[in-house]
């Protein structure tokens, strides 16, 4: 496989794996702010979401894996933040395990919700960079990623405030 044709799967499986990640990201918020038969699916099939975005990425993985063994470390290193990309790979992994082992006490929505804040913001930067060079084809992911932040964080106030109405009555 040659260059071009591995920075296309890499492309390819970095956009498979975002609508992956959105349908485990927003699984809950969208039901929560709009109940409905279609929501209700997607919140039942977060984990599968989730199971979904882990292996698309590690197709996404292998591909740079490939890239790296084409052009050299050095060369792959100068396009990816490192230390963010690793720390991602690690969470991607984390929550995959944890809907594989729910049923251990160990695993915590906090974390949950930290890892998916985390990857949506990785996702963000990640498609802004490119959005400098290619506005038209990313400028629109760009603001899918961050229209979906929003939804999850007003889904989140909605729920506190609700809580705090039951808990008072």
């Amino acid at each position: 496989m040659d260059e071009t044709t591995i920075r296309v799967a890499i492309r390819a499986t970095a956009r498979i794996s975002f609508v992956l990640f959105l349908g485990a990201f927003l699984g809950d918020a969208l039901y929560r702010l709009m109940p409905a038969a279609a929501t209700r699916w997607l919140k039942a099939n977060k984990d599968g979401f989730t199971l979904g975005f882990a292996g698309s990425h590690t197709v996404h993985l292998a591909f740079i894996l490939a890239l790296t063994a084409a052009i050299g470390r050095e060369n792959v290193l100068k396009g990816i933040m490192p230390i963010p990309f690793t720390v991602g790979f690690l969470l991607i992994y984390a929550l995959a395990a944890g809907v594989l082992l729910r049923h251990l006490t160990f695993w915590s929505l906090r974390f949950e919700a930290l890892a998916h804040y985390y990857l949506i913001s990785l996702f963000t930067v990640s498609f802004t960079r490119h959005a400098i060079k290619e506005p038209v084809f990313y400028m629109p992911i760009v603001l899918v990623a961050v229209t979906a932040i929003g939804v999850r964080v007003v889904a989140a106030i909605r729920s506190r405030k609700e809580h705090v109405v039951a808990v008072n009555m």
